[in-house]
């Protein structure tokens, strides 16, 4: 594999950087010992997918179907997740229209 080969990669894992950075931000301030906020963890595991999908990459290298494949599990984990916490902070609302 040539140099080139690892750029996009190395682009997308550090791309997942803001979702780790988020999720950090949003489990600080709560007590030692106490669970970690469940919008903390989806946002952890959209880092996770998008470090999966970087992996995936390079798993993949030229071969075109398993970029195609990888690229498109990765995009449907990540909205999928985002999804689910777009539902979770409309349920955590209070009081109706």
């Amino acid at each position: 594999m040539a140099m080139s080969d690892y750029v996009l990669p190395l682009i997308l894992a550090l791309s997942s950087l803001p979702a780790f950075v988020a999720a950090q931000m949003m489990g600080r301030g709560r007590p030692r010992g106490m669970p970690v906020p469940p919008l903390a963890r989806l946002m952890r595991l959209v880092g996770v997918a998008i470090v999966a999908g970087a992996l995936g990459l390079l798993w993949a290298g030229a071969d075109e179907t398993r970029r195609l494949a990888v690229i498109v599990a990765m995009v449907v984990a990540v909205n999928g997740l985002g999804l689910v916490l777009l539902f979770k902070l409309g349920r955590g609302r209070s009081g109706s229209r």
